[in-house]
């Protein structure tokens, strides 16, 4: 156990007068103290998975919102294919900024206030997407979002992982990651309930907007990171949040309370100063976890929205009615749930390859079986569960890879790179929807096309998809299909067989798409590496 000495301030004085000085007292230091906690959820743990859990749906159901009333915002204004694929991107190329701009913030002025900042953020967007009456005023608004739901993220996991002890960390972010879960829920019910009874989107954005003020509770509710305070000097600070947690515990500690009142000792600073010959080794460990986050994104894409939305062209449409969402966002809960149950006797290493592995076989299996109603849901939720699995081992293990004095830019750079990866690296298919001559890029098809049933007759129905045919109007079509008995496809056609037969997979584009990105990456990293070492040498 790592201790901090603390010497009384009346053993000053006694050896001032001439009597003998008293040895000095040790006490744990702020990490010992949290980690000497029992691994269970008091009082105070469940206090903060239901306030920052409330934070964290909200960010959810913001984003779930978006996604469903974005195709009826672009209408309003007339969107052509350029705009379209930047539309459909500002969210990730906020996030891609965001994630590393309160990264920082979090490692110099808190981890709480970078929660705080960012969440204005991400919900003032959304009043710019109300207010917005231009083309370039959408993007800003969603790019706005972006960013504050990438520092949102990245500072909501450091948090509330610096505030468990170490045995119970990865299960308390997992829990955590449940809330996105039931923040889908509610994402739903106001993009198909709250938004027609309004009868417009931008209403139901400023609704939402008004969630700004829970910043408040947070605010008041929520302690500061004591690891964070106790190595930025704050010592005083730490051991008093400390208190209030050994105190929800009812943990007696082993020593004299009295003697933290005169505590300030610095925690050991880290060396700033790197060897350019150990620089490599250094940053070898952060590559591999970016990419690790990069491969969980795009498997988190491709098949939760992708592959589904392809199903849903000859098949069953999970998207297509409230049922099968409610089914999906259940099993987002239930697989970070299953996580954390995991996670109590596993490490998060063999946490994420046990779930990986079980994602993958379920993929595999689903693209070999007919889309028939039973078969598609049933592969769907086992999916969406196990690729939620995955993503709360890696929220779990990310923090902890880092230090306390960087840990929030550990974080916030993954999520960036993760959220560049789904920009970059997006697949593109020689597709073109509804037997149209024209080229357009399959990409922004799939990304904004809106698949809804409109009942017309009590037999039939008849769904909407809402496509852009590379001018600056939309074409709106409709295709009646009969949704009275499952919709297997003939002859038994799979996932993969469709993927073959009917789209033109241009490896040369995704090549090219990689490289593009990799090089990007690349770059900007020597040009951050080159400016810290800049600053390093000032510092000297």
């Amino acid at each position: 156990m790592r201790y901090q000495v603390v010497e009384s301030p009346n053993a000053l004085q006694d050896s001032t007068a001439g009597s003998p000085r008293k040895p000095p007292r040790l006490i744990p230091s702020v990490d010992a103290r949290l980690d000497s906690l029992e691994p269970r959820l008091s009082r105070f743990y469940v206090q903060l998975l239901v306030l920052t859990g409330a934070s964290w749906a909200i960010q959810a159901a913001e984003l779930v919102l978006l996604v469903f009333t974005r195709v009826l915002v672009a209408n309003d204004i007339g969107m052509g294919t350029p705009v379209l694929e930047i539309f459909g991107a500002s969210i990730f190329m906020g996030s891609m900024a965001g994630g590393p701009i309160f990264g920082h913030i979090a490692d110099k002025f808190g981890r709480r206030t970078a929660l705080l900042i960012a969440m204005v953020f991400s919900l003032g967007g959304l009043a710019v997407l109300a207010r917005a009456n231009a083309q370039y005023m959408l993007i800003i608004g969603r790019v706005v979002v972006g960013i504050g739901l990438g520092g949102q993220l990245s500072s909501t996991v450091v948090l509330v992982h610096e505030l468990s002890p170490q045995s119970t960390q990865g299960r308390v972010v997992s829990l955590l990651d449940a809330f996105t879960g039931v923040g889908g829920l509610v994402g739903v019910v106001l993009a198909y309930a709250v938004a027609p009874w309004l009868g417009c989107p931008r209403t139901t954005y400023l609704v939402v907007c008004g969630l700004v003020v829970y910043t408040v509770v947070l605010r008041v509710a929520i302690p500061e990171s004591p690891r964070w305070l106790a190595s930025v000097g704050r010592t005083e600070e730490a051991h008093a949040v400390v208190d209030k947690i050994e105190c929800s515990h009812h943990f007696q500690p082993p020593y004299q309370k009295e003697v933290l009142d005169f505590t300030s000792v610095l925690e050991p600073p880290s060396s700033s100063a790197t060897p350019p010959s150990s620089l490599f080794k250094r940053m070898l460990p952060s590559i591999v976890l970016w990419t690790l986050w990069i491969a969980v994104t795009l498997s988190a894409y491709a098949l939760g929205i992708y592959v589904p939305t392809l199903i849903s062209l000859n098949g069953y449409n999970m998207f297509g009615s409230w049922g099968t969402m409610v089914v999906l966002s259940v099993a987002q809960i239930l697989g970070s749930v299953s996580a954390a149950m995991v996670l109590v006797s596993r490490d998060p290493q063999h946490a994420l390859a046990g779930f990986a592995v079980l994602a993958a076989i379920v993929s595999v299996v689903l693209s070999y079986v007919s889309w028939s109603r039973g078969l598609v849901v049933t592969g769907s939720f086992l999916a969406t569960a196990l690729l939620s699995g995955c993503w709360s081992c890696v929220l779990a293990y990310t923090p902890g890879h880092y230090k306390n004095a960087r840990r929030g830019r550990g974080v916030g750079y993954a999520v960036g790179v993760s959220r560049l990866a789904a920009v970059g690296l997006v697949p593109r298919f020689g597709y073109q929807p509804l037997n149209q001559d024209d080229d357009s890029d399959s990409s922004v098809w799939m990304c904004e096309a809106n698949l809804e049933l409109d009942a017309k007759s009590s037999d039939s129905e008849e769904r909407s998809i809402v496509t852009d045919t590379g001018d600056s109007n939309t074409l709106e079509e409709t295709v009646s299909v009969n949704v009275s008995h499952d919709p297997a496809l003939p002859e038994g056609l799979t996932v993969k067989e469709y993927l073959e037969d009917v789209f033109l997979m241009k490896h040369s584009e995704l090549w090219k798409n990689f490289g593009f990105v990799l090089g990007w990456v690349v770059v900007t990293r020597l040009l951050t590496l080159l400016a810290l070492r800049f600053a390093n040498h000032q510092k000297k």
